[in-house]
């Protein structure tokens, strides 16, 4: 009966292990103290180990350095209604979410953005109010940057009063996280902002040539993030050459692997394995869409299924004598 129980024991933990396979975390999570939270550095926040409920966001953060008059045309072109919560984006701010980007208390903020949450499956959308004031950053980057952050499922209206590269806007959305009661990953953070300066700088040198467009760079970096978080999923433990190669596939399917640079390829991967090394891809499996992935998961599990209900049935033959 001993040897049943044991065999009884280590059926139910494998019941317990499959149907766990899809659990995951939300991008946002309302705050909980101290000592009822716990943090990995493959979840967008902080979540607490009992309970989790996602956050329902609808908010304002304006850059400090916005007159009355610029901050009344910038809430216009935010869409911004009275009652949004409205937050100050400082160099303070800069600081916290940008630690490498040379700003100071003192920084002068104009980019602002309001940030709302969608339904689950929505994924990010940004759309960039004021195109002619941001100069730097773009749409794509800013998809990009915040699901590598963590965040999903949220729309991102970026706007400012003044030619300035859109650092702000971006802190902005951090803060309105935080001040909304979730706590930002720094970790995260940190990948998301190296993501955008790397993107930043390949678009930069490759801005006049032919064939080469930041949204097909974008849209490769979110191929390649979907394909390796596909093997992660699915138990890989992802090598230099799987990343190389998820680099390369999503260069061809985009049609600019010939426009760049053997170096800026070679940025890409360094990016792609800093990644990895964050665990970011463990998370990303919750965040992207990815159908086949999810599919030939729920096949794995059926199977499981199956031989836990058959080990049952012969366990319970042998406990009856039948």
């Amino acid at each position: 009966m001993k040897r049943n129980q044991k065999q009884l024991a280590f059926a139910m933990t494998l019941l317990l292990l499959s149907t766990g396979v899809y659990s995951g975390t939300t991008a946002f999570a309302t705050q909980q103290s101290s000592t009822e939270s716990t943090a990995t550095s493959a979840t967008s926040t902080e979540t607490s180990s009992t309970s989790e409920e996602a956050l329902q966001i609808n908010a304002v953060a304006l850059g400090n350095a916005l007159t009355q008059e610029q901050k009344e045309y910038t809430l216009k072109a935010l869409g911004a209604k009275g009652e949004t919560p409205t937050y100050t984006t400082n160099g303070a701010d800069l600081m916290s979410f940008i630690p490498d980007g040379g700003f100071n208390k003192e920084w002068a903020v104009y980019s602002s953005v309001r940030m709302e949450t969608q339904k689950k499956g929505d994924g990010i959308t940004v759309d960039i109010a004021t195109p002619e004031n941001i100069t730097k950053i773009t749409a794509a980057q800013y998809q990009n940057a915040a699901l590598t952050a963590g965040i999903s499922d949220a729309k991102l209206t970026v706007a400012s009063a003044v030619p300035i590269d859109g650092s702000g806007a971006l802190a902005g959305v951090y803060k309105i996280v935080e001040e909304s009661g979730g706590i930002i990953n720094r970790d995260r953070v940190g990948v998301a902002q190296d993501e955008m300066d790397v993107l930043s700088k390949i678009t930069e040198e490759n801005k006049d040539k032919e064939g080469y467009s930041d949204e097909a760079l974008n849209a490769a970096q979110e191929e390649a993030k979907k394909e390796l978080a596909a093997k992660t999923a699915d138990g890989t433990k992802l090598t230099k050459d799987d990343i190389q190669q998820a680099v390369d596939n999503a260069l061809k399917s985009q049609g600019i692997q010939d426009v760049m640079t053997s170096d800026q390829v070679n940025e890409l991967t360094t990016l792609m394995s800093d990644m990895k090394d964050k665990n970011i891809f463990d998370d990303f499996v919750n965040q992207l869409d990815l159908t086949k992935t999810k599919e030939q998961l729920q096949e794995k599990s059926k199977g499981l299924w199956e031989n836990i209900k058959s080990f049952f049935s012969g366990l319970w033959d042998s406990i009856t004598g039948k």
